[in-house]
């Protein structure tokens, strides 16, 4: 048999692909574990943030392209997502910072859905299915190998397989390898997403969060601003963590790509070239906070070294991955046509809020509908 479509890795960009392809394509969906939308439970503290209210592309998704993201997000957007929500019977609340969660806190529901959507479009998943070869015959087939030596064949593949986040849900890089046997570019995976160790032992604060400005700066290039933004910040025992971290490891891991630094060398950069500057609020900063900090109306800034970032266990996001300029607009591999890679893989990277979930879903989209007006 040889499946029109098959999809490899059952996460958010994968399930919706499935539900995405034409109900009469021959299609399937491959995971390497025993259950499919591991990583969608997790989703939003396990709330399930499904996208954003306000999204600029170019202001929220970090990627060494930031032109490739306009062609896909104008073809899927937050209110499109919101729409299939709404068709589906699943109800979404808008919270702080414009994010999108299910109104029953529950990400159970929304694996449901997505789930009952693909029995409905006659998509079936293959499980405990770990794929580690891919190759195009002459007659432009795909055989995907699994690592028992099973055999699949189809007319066309989607890469939903994740990044290097959370390897203990079995997200380990594949998708990677896969394209790297296909001579296509991948930008440095970096971990981001997560919080941030010090130099400075911030324990004696631990658990204290302040809303502050802050921003990152290079020592090497005259104290160049990197990133700047303004919210919630938690101190905790290993350094600083919350939204604006989280976002700051993105910039970071962005910036040090731009910068051809090795993934190798990150952390040593980070060690000893890259610092925060917390700029304090004194009215609305806790007293015990003003009192580490030794802050007054004179001093309300604080210069934080840092030291590196979590590990891949914590980071909730994988930065960098494939080229997107590897990627035509409708997410299919330049050299490789019949080849498709969406969601995580993706050198695109959004800021925490909903904006991941919102680019598994609009690049999902964007290559099943091109395979459903392709395929004959």
């Amino acid at each position: 048999m040889i499946y029109d479509v098959v999809v490899v890795g059952a996460g958010a960009a994968g399930l919706f692909s499935g539900i995405c392809l034409k109900k009469n394509l021959k299609k399937i969906i491959l995971e390497k574990t025993a259950k499919p939308g591991t990583k969608v439970l997790m989703s939003g503290g396990e709330r399930a943030n499904v996208s954003n209210a306000d999204i600029e592309p170019t202001r929220d998704y970090f990627t060494q392209n930031k032109k490739f993201l306009h062609s896909i997000f104008s073809k899927y957007t937050n209110w499109d997502i919101m729409s299939f929500f709404a068709e589906s019977g699943v109800e979404i609340v808008e919270e702080d910072r414009s994010r999108l969660i299910l109104k029953s806190g529950d990400s159970r529901e929304l694996l449901n859905c997505l789930l009952q959507k693909l029995k409905k479009n006659n998509c079936p998943i293959k499980l405990n299915f770990d794929v580690k070869d891919i190759l195009k015959t002459e007659n432009s087939i795909f055989e995907i190998k699994d690592s028992l030596g099973e055999k699949i064949l189809s007319k066309n593949v989607i890469i939903s397989s994740g990044g290097k986040s959370f390897p203990q849900i079995g997200t380990t890089g594949e998708g990677y390898n896969i394209a790297k046997s296909f001579d296509l570019e991948i930008i440095s995976p970096y971990r981001t997403l997560c919080g941030m160790a010090t130099k400075r032992d911030l324990s004696e604060i631990s658990g204290v969060s302040v809303d502050l400005q802050m921003k990152l700066f290079d020592k090497n290039f005259e104290k160049k601003v990197i990133y700047s933004e303004t919210g919630p910040l938690l101190f905790t025992h290993f350094g600083i963590s919350g939204p604006i971290v989280h976002n700051l490891s993105n910039a970071i891991g962005e910036y040090l790509n731009s910068k051809k630094i090795l993934e190798i060398d990150f952390e040593k950069y980070i060690l000893e070239n890259l610092f925060v500057e917390l700029k304090f609020d004194l009215e609305k900063t806790p007293k015990r906070v003003l009192k580490f900090f030794d802050l007054s109306e004179e001093k309300k800034i604080e210069i934080l070294e840092l030291q590196n970032w979590r590990s891949w266990k914590e980071a909730k996001a994988t930065g960098g991955g494939i080229s997107t300029g590897e990627l035509d607009n409708h997410m299919q591999a330049k050299k490789i046509p019949g080849l498709y890679f969406v969601g995580e893989v993706v050198d695109v990277t959004g800021k925490t809020g909903g904006f991941n979930l919102q680019w598994a879903w609009s690049s999902a989209f964007v290559a099943s509908e091109n395979i459903n007006k392709n395929i004959f």
